[in-house]
């Protein structure tokens, strides 16, 4: 092949991926997937912080947004530009709070901090998205806190019993970089030890910490047996979430 058809080769598969991660059927689809772990989080948030007048920070736009604003008066979210177009789910008929565009990337760039503060930062299926070492952003979220402000952290379980099942029978349990870097998928995992970990050296003191399944088991003979020995042993679910106090 000439450069012209290896190109042609790239840019296909880009375009491809785009199309199944970024498209309106794919936020349809994230959304009816994700439904039962939205109100899971509703749930816990909205029972442990019930005053509907703090300021809420939700980072990375999302229909859970939309879910946030229905309880809390002052919602405001941080990502990417509002007309991005570039991303995964970007909802700008649906989404009308304030926005802070910043690229979690450039946390680590102390200058271009944001100075507002907030009482909660909640922080759902992000930091497993994240190719920059995730103690720069979560160093970030310490300085918009206000003093005793909260950071709530959902994320998968790298240690899952699937899969931990999955490399021994010899298959990648994770997720392979993907061709569309914009809407990256799951570049790195983490286990509870991990986020413990990144949390102290952040400044952080977790309050609680649940190991959780979002979603519910599809029938098959796997995954309920994957389920059930999870309920078994905690630390093999699915998801986990950390709730951190700024100290």
């Amino acid at each position: 092949m000439n450069k012209q058809e290896y190109k042609e080769v790239v840019n296909k598969w880009i375009e491809t991926e785009k199309e199944k991660t970024c498209s309106i059927d794919s936020q349809e689809r994230y959304e009816k997937m994700h439904k039962r772990r939205f109100s899971i989080l509703y749930k816990y948030i909205t029972q442990n912080f019930p005053n509907k007048e703090l300021k809420v920070l939700d980072v990375g736009r999302s229909h859970f947004t939309k879910t946030l604003q229905n309880y809390y008066k002052n919602v405001t979210t941080i990502g990417f530009a509002p007309d991005y177009d570039e991303g995964g789910h970007r909802l700008l008929d649906q989404i009308t709070c304030k926005h802070l565009t910043f690229d979690l990337k450039q946390a680590k760039n102390v200058d271009i901090w944001p100075e507002e503060k907030f009482d909660l930062i909640i922080f759902a299926e992000v930091i497993e998205h994240l190719s920059e070492a995730p103690e720069f952003a979560l160093l970030m979220f310490h300085s918009l806190l206000t003093n005793n402000g909260h950071l709530f952290c959902t994320t998968s379980n790298a240690a899952n019993l699937f899969k931990r099942l999955r490399m021994f029978f010899g298959s990648h349990p994770f997720e392979k970089i993907r061709y569309f870097s914009n809407n990256p998928g799951h570049y790195r995992e983490y286990t509870k030890r991990e986020l413990d970990e990144m949390g102290r050296r952040c400044g952080y003191e977790a309050e609680d910490h649940k190991f959780i399944s979002f979603y519910k088991t599809k029938g098959s003979f796997k995954s309920i047996v994957v389920d059930l020995l999870s309920s078994i042993i905690p630390g093999c679910n699915w998801y986990q979430m950390i709730l951190w106090k700024k100290i």
